[in-house]
């Protein structure tokens, strides 16, 4: 159908609809709310007001136009093809927040729940999604089944596990992950539970946070071995390289276990007991307590022979710490197989990947099957 005969089309239809389809004597019906006390001041239904021609002549060409809207609707769907199927449905989807809700435990009271992932980021295959609660809630199993996650738009089965906040965001979060790491070079969608899903008690979901978008990059796994010495860094199988290092000493092991990086800084100053450097570079977080992959220029006899003599951190040479600090990004995993150190826990950092799935997806702190 071209542009031309689609006018004509219009045209034809408006008034075929205008003439015929509405006559004078029919009243425009009163506008329609989910109840009285939604209506407007002024606007609650009332008696029939006298019967008013122009009313109706002027309701006439609204309806008709609606009736022309259909038809040409469908005259389109049938002449413009899938380009435009595409773009009508991405034009109707509506916002999660406006479409879903759930029928909240009676006199709820609204749990807020915020998230420490950013829509849009791109993160390595280790990264968790972290939910935080305003409050203390003590069922998470609707919060769990209302939960979706996709993987470039395929259902990824994922599980949230409940810990008290280390971050110190609220009394209690959640960390949301799959079995494995996630799959590398992934366009990660999240749906979380609608507004009114019932969380213990008279708790219940605020509905504010409804989706979070990311993307993952490659799968970058980097292995500090305390037998070798070494920090090797893999990205999509393909080895970037091998780094000696110097761990934590007899004194202050450095963990052992599967860790995140978790923040990044080019320059930070750091203390402990008995020491303050004002300026650490190329920093890269893994615990709350203070481990990071870092530039020691002042261990470096101890990390080229293989000493162990740092206060938990993983000692790079200032040329290697620079390589890495390029290479890796948040989310990518550091993995320690023999440290001499506790194992690594939840709450100590990003510690989610030390946790056995079945153990997992029991919830943790808070049960969420």
């Amino acid at each position: 159908m071209t542009d031309d005969d689609l006018g004509r089309f219009l045209a034809d239809a408006f008034d075929a609809r205008a003439r015929a389809g509405v006559g004078d004597h029919a009243v425009p019906p009163p506008p329609r709310y989910a109840g009285a006390d939604d209506a407007p001041t002024g606007a609650r239904p009332a008696a029939a007001a006298p019967h008013r021609p122009g009313r109706a002549r002027w309701w006439a060409p609204l309806a008709a136009a609606a009736a022309v809207v259909a038809i040409v609707a469908g005259a389109l769907a049938v002449t413009r093809g899938d380009e435009d199927r595409r773009g009508s449905v991405e034009a109707a989807r509506p916002s999660v927040s406006a479409a879903r809700s759930s029928t909240p435990p009676a006199g709820a009271t609204f749990v807020r729940v915020t998230t420490a992932n950013s829509d849009g980021a791109v993160y390595g295959v280790g990264m968790p999604v972290i939910a935080y609660f305003s409050q203390r809630i003590t069922d998470a199993r609707a919060f769990q089944q209302g939960t979706t996650v996709t993987a470039n738009g395929r259902p990824l089965d994922t599980a949230w596990y409940f810990q008290r906040s280390a971050a110190g965001h609220g009394p209690i979060e959640a960390q949301l992950r799959p079995k494995d790491y996630w799959p590398a070079h992934a366009k990660i969608h999240v749906t979380f539970p609608a507004r009114g899903t019932a969380l213990g008690g008279r708790l219940a979901t605020d509905g504010r946070l409804s989706t979070l978008d990311f993307s993952t990059a490659a799968r970058t796994i980097t292995t500090v071995d305390n037998t070798t010495h070494r920090v090797t860094v893999v990205s999509d199988g393909t080895r970037y390289g091998s780094f000696p290092t110097s761990l934590g000493s007899t004194a202050t092991p450095t963990m052992r276990g599967i860790k995140v990086i978790m923040e990044k800084g080019r320059q930070i100053p750091m203390k402990g007991p008995g020491y303050y450097t004002a300026r650490v570079q190329d920093t890269q977080r893994l615990t709350f307590g203070g481990e990071y992959l870092h530039s020691a220029p002042w261990n470096v006899d101890n990390i080229e022979a293989g000493v162990n003599s740092s206060n938990g951190c993983t000692n790079l040479l200032p040329r290697d710490a620079r390589k890495l600090y390029g290479e890796l990004r948040v989310g990518d995993v550091v993995t320690f197989p023999n440290a001499t150190g506790p194992r690594m826990q939840m709450g100590q950092g990003y510690g989610l990947w030390n946790v056995a799935w079945n153990e997992y997806r029991t919830g943790g702190l808070v049960p969420t099957r």
